[in-house]
């Protein structure tokens, strides 16, 4: 059985942060997307003339502010000696 954890995406946080801030590593890539797998991106942040039912998903653009994902609490992944010295939100987008 595995202890799963909800977290609310914040604004500008792509998959990458959510990966870093909680699991400490990008390498929990496949667990994560198992276990979320109807991730959306933020509407309005892919800035290309693409039709909506043409959009796919993009790992460089932002989560849907306010979605949930879930997190393995329990996964071998998780890099707790890095997750202890992150102090702040991970947030790496920026639209400029």
């Amino acid at each position: 059985m595995r202890n799963m954890k909800t977290v609310t995406v914040k604004p500008n946080q792509t998959v990458f942060d959510i990966l870093v801030g909680q699991y400490g590593t990008c390498e929990a890539l496949a667990e994560f997307l198992e276990n979320n797998p109807d991730l959306e991106n933020d509407p309005g942040t892919d800035k290309r003339a693409v039709p909506e039912a043409e959009r796919i998903f993009r790992f460089d653009l932002p989560l849907k502010v306010g979605s949930t994902v879930l997190i393995n609490t329990d996964s071998r992944q998780i890099k707790t000696s890095v997750i202890r010295e992150i102090n702040t939100e991970v947030t790496t987008f920026s639209n400029e």
